[in-house]
C-alpha cells in the first residue's frame, strides 16, 4: 500500500489530501464501520488548516511576495539572457565582457529562479555583492550597459526580503497560523484513522474497509507522483514558505 509523503506535500496539497481522505470515508456509513470517533477527531483539525490556509492565500502580503518573487526571477533570468546574447557581439571586447558577466552568474549555479524563497534570496544577494565588489565583474557589466539590470536585481531582491519578513511578522502575530503544528496533529489523527481501517479490514467484518484502503492507496500514489515529478524537475518541496 502506498504511504503518502505527508511531510513533503505543500500546504495546499496536504490540505486537499486530507479533504479527499475525509470525503472517501464519508461516502460510507461511518457509524456502521466504527470509524466515527477517528473521523471526528481529524475533521476539525482539517477545518482549522483550511481556514488558516485560506487566510494565508488571501493575504495581501502573500500576493505581494508572489509578485516580487516573479520580479526578481525576471531580473536574474533577463540578466543572464542579455549577457548570453552579448557573448555573440561582433565587438570582441564586448563579447569578452559579456562572458565574464555570464560566468559570474553561472558560478552561483543553475536554476536560481526555481529555488526555495530563502535559498534564492541568499544566492541573489551573493550575485549582487559580487557585481558590486569584484573589480573584474564591476568593469564587465559596464561595457555592455548591464548596470541597470544589476540594480533592478538588487532592488527586487531587497523588496522581496522586506515584504517576506513582514509576512513572517504577520504570521507570528497570529497564533492560529502555526500550520506546521496543525499538520503534525492532522498527520497523527490521519494515521490513527487509517490504522483503525486496516484493523477492521484484517478482521474482515465488512468489505467496505478494504475498499476504503484501496481508494487511499490510489489517492496516496497520485499525490506522491506530484512530489516525485517536482523532485525530478529540481523544484523545491518547501511547504509553508512556498505558499
Amino acid at each position: 500500500m502506498n504511504t503518502p509523503y505527508l511531510n513533503r506535500y505543500r500546504n495546499g496539497e496536504f490540505l486537499q489530501y486530507m479533504k479527499d481522505i475525509l470525503k472517501i470515508v464519508n461516502q460510507q456509513d461511518v457509524d456502521a464501520l466504527q470509524l466515527t470517533a477517528q473521523k471526528n477527531e481529524l475533521q476539525p483539525i482539517v477545518n482549522t488548516i483550511n481556514n488558516v490556509f485560506q487566510q494565508s492565500q488571501a493575504s495581501t502580503l502573500t500576493q505581494e511576495i508572489i509578485a516580487l518573487d516573479e520580479r526578481r526571477d525576471r531580473a536574474i533570468i533577463g540578466l543572464r539572457a542579455v549577457s548570453e546574447a552579448f557573448t555573440y557581439h561582433y565587438d570582441q571586447d564586448m563579447a569578452k565582457a559579456a562572458n565574464i558577466v555570464l560566468s559570474g552568474i553561472n558560478s552561483h549555479g543553475d536554476g536560481i529562479s526555481r529555488l526555495s524563497y530563502q535559498q534564492e534570496t541568499a544566492i541573489l544577494g551573493s550575485v549582487v555583492q559580487d557585481f558590486e565588489t569584484e573589480i573584474e565583474l564591476k568593469t564587465a557589466i559596464m561595457k555592455p550597459g548591464l548596470t541597470k539590470w544589476v540594480a533592478e536585481l538588487k532592488d527586487a531582491n531587497h523588496s522581496f526580503t522586506n515584504t517576506y519578513l513582514d509576512r513572517v511578522g504577520q504570521a507570528a502575530a497570529n497564533p492560529t497560523a502555526d500550520i506546521t503544528e496543525l499538520r503534525s496533529q492532522a498527520t497523527e489523527m490521519y494515521r490513527t484513522l487509517v490504522d483503525h481501517i486496516k484493523a477492521h479490514a484484517v478482521l474482515g467484518t465488512t468489505k467496505e474497509h478494504s475498499m476504503i484502503l484501496n481508494q487511499i492507496d490510489v489517492l496516496a500514489g497520485q499525490y506522491n507522483q506530484v512530489v516525485e515529478n517536482r523532485t525530478n524537475n529540481n523544484v523545491s518541496d518547501n511547504t509553508a514558505t512556498e505558499e
